[in-house]
């Protein structure tokens, strides 16, 4: 026979789980527009039920809240967290090459290139229609020297933005770093309370934004295991789980701690026109010293979207064969499996190149050259390297690198600013070879031999003199006065020019020994070469300057598009994985009615026994 008080506590287990559900409801309600929160919901079954006779079987004794489960699902997740890794580093190439193009538009517009051209012309024919009026030869001084001030800003403008970006992966680091840190101590919180028997829903939620945004960075590979009580077969799963992080293969956090990234200077240039203090990305030691190289190119996300925009060369890096090494001083000698030519190096004066696998830091260097200045066999002098102690020591190159590859900088397909920096430095050393090859075949208007138009200051303050550099075959030499001293970032008009107008050239040295000063065949050459189609490979200087900012264009839209896509799937995946955690305010308050209805009949049910108890114990026996 069941006990006399049995409809009671049924009555009062009913009570208890409906006040949960109401309380779990309230809760969701609350943070309906709470990021990352997962809707909650309690998980009750029938109570044990109670054998109360052969002939009646087991009678039910009520219900039980078993626990308040967070509703989520790790397939959304993971597909979440891939997605954003895509997405953000889309979205960070394009917004920074976005930024590269509104100075490219710049040099397009009003007080562009075209611009600038166009003045450039009509000052050779002010100064064509009067060869010998310094008025008209100070008017195209001025003007050429601006056109190379608007190719400076441009240049110095791509090295900000690379500055910034640069800022920017530092900033990067730092927050992975904390994000490292806050998921750690949301795990031991998770299973402490968890190995209680606990429930840690809203911790998991928390930790779930932090990966969302760590996602944002790079590609994250999460996994949960079982807390396992005992050892070998008798290993009992327990309620609580462990988390790991990996990125890039190696944990970041596990239950045991969490890793850091570090930021390591460059001391040296990967590419000539390379802003001072760019770093990579190590992990950090125990000790705090950079260990392991991260490797970037190896992941997604907006860490990686940095660094192609930052990096990018088209894949056109320094590689070849080591063909030989020397000691005391440490050299090695490199061929390329193909010549470059002297107005496309973009290897810095001083620098590190890798050897068969290793980084070693060289102070300059030579290559041969031939008649058509393409240069090869590069000689690298001065070797040094870096020690276990982090000190920089003379290199020990062994014969064994003889036959192996060498390379300067990391192969990356990105069109990013050293690349645009690479393409302006051809630029500024194409023409200025072109025009300078017929300033300084003429005279200046005292008879001198004439100078070069378009050079650069050396380290001492003075011209480079590029006249006569390079001619038939030789070695050419890093500290040599060669057009790979012009850069788009210090070309300019030649001094002489700038502060004496008779320094212009316009005649050749016949025409002024002849007395005809009105003569200005250099000029009319000059004219001509501003609309050479033969000058670039592209054509013109101006067809030259615009299939750069059309290239620019081109990579923006396929970026654009590719950010498109990934975005329209992060918010499909997303919107699949509202729809099992995402709270709904109508569902929520559907919810509400019925256990409020509930509750009150559960309410109901102790009511009523409590009039049948009190008939029982109070009126019974009169």
């Amino acid at each position: 026979m069941p006990s006399t008080f049995l409809g009671l506590n049924t009555g009062l287990s009913g009570l208890n789980y409906f006040q949960t559900a109401l309380n779990t409801t309230s809760h969701n309600v609350s943070n309906a527009n709470t990021k990352g929160y997962s809707r909650q919901q309690v998980n009750a079954s029938a109570s044990q039920a109670l054998s109360i006779a052969a002939s009646y079987g087991m009678m039910g004794t009520g219900v039980t809240a078993n626990s308040v489960d967070r509703l989520r699902n790790e397939y959304y997740d993971t597909k979440y967290w891939n997605t954003t890794s895509k997405y953000s580093e889309y979205a960070a190439e394009e917004e920074n090459l976005k930024q590269l193009e509104t100075y490219m538009n710049e040099m397009t517009g009003n007080a562009g290139y075209s611009e600038w051209l166009n003045r450039f012309s009509d000052a050779l024919q002010d100064l064509s229609d009067n060869p010998s009026d310094y008025t008209a030869r100070i008017g195209f001084t001025n003007t050429v020297d601006s056109f190379t001030d608007m190719v400076n800003e441009l240049a110095n403008n791509f090295q900000n933005s690379q500055k910034s970006i640069n800022d920017e992966i530092e900033l990067g680091v730092s927050e992975i770093n904390s994000l490292a840190k806050q998921i750690y101590e949301l795990t031991q919180q998770i299973i402490t309370i968890e190995l209680r028997g606990g429930s840690a829903n809203d911790l998991r939620d928390q930790r779930g934004v932090c990966i969302d945004t760590l996602a944002e960075y790079v590609d994250v590979d999460v996994e949960e295991r079982s807390i396992m009580f005992g050892t070998g077969l008798d290993a009992v799963a327990s309620d609580a789980k462990a988390m790991s992080i990996r990125i890039n293969g190696n944990i970041l956090v596990d239950e045991m701690g969490y890793h850091e990234l570090m930021v390591v200077p460059r001391e040296e240039r990967v590419n000539q026109s390379d802003v001072d203090g760019l770093v990579d990305i190590a992990w950090k030691n125990a000790d705090s010293t950079p260990g392991e190289k991260f490797q970037i190119t190896r992941t997604t996300g907006k860490l990686n979207g940095l660094f192609n925009i930052r990096d990018g060369n088209n894949g056109e890096i320094f590689k070849g064969t080591i063909t030989a090494k020397t000691d005391s001083p440490a050299t090695v000698s490199i061929e390329l499996p193909r010549s470059i030519n002297v107005y496309k190096l973009n290897v810095p004066t001083q620098g590190v190149i890798n050897l068969n696998g290793r980084e070693y830091i060289y102070d300059g260097w030579t290559a041969e050259y031939d008649e058509d200045d393409n240069l090869n066999n590069f000689t690298f002098q001065n070797m040094t390297m870096i020690d276990k102690s982090g000190a920089e020591v003379t290199a020990i190159i062994l014969d064994s690198v003889v036959g192996t590859t060498a390379q300067m900088g990391e192969y990356n397909a990105t069109k990013g600013i050293p690349y645009y920096q690479a393409r302006l430095n051809e630029m500024v050393r194409t023409f200025s070879e072109y025009m300078n090859k017929h300033t300084t075949s003429g005279v200046d208007s005292e008879g001198n031999d004439g100078l070069d138009m378009f050079t650069a200051v050396d380290p001492y303050g003075k011209d480079y003199i590029l006249k006569d550099t390079m001619l038939g075959s030789g070695t050419l030499n890093s500290t040599d006065s060669s057009y790979y001293k012009l850069t788009a970032l210090n070309w300019e008009l030649n001094s002489d020019w700038q502060n004496d107008p008779g320094k212009v050239v316009v005649s050749y040295k016949e025409d002024i020994e002849q007395g005809d000063i009105e003569r200005r065949p250099i000029v009319d050459a000059i004219t001509y070469g501003l609309t050479d189609m033969k000058m670039f490979q592209q054509g013109s200087i101006s067809q030259y300057m615009q299939s750069v900012t059309t290239n620019l264009a081109v990579d923006i839209s396929k970026m654009s598009a590719f950010t498109n896509n990934q975005d329209d799937i992060k918010y499909i995946i997303n919107n699949q994985r509202l729809s099992i955690s995402g709270v709904d305010s109508n569902e929520e308050a559907s919810e509400l009615v019925k256990f409020e209805n509930l509750y009150n009949l559960a309410s109901k049910v102790i009511s009523v026994l409590n009039e049948v108890y009190n008939k029982l114990i109070n009126d019974t026996g009169r």
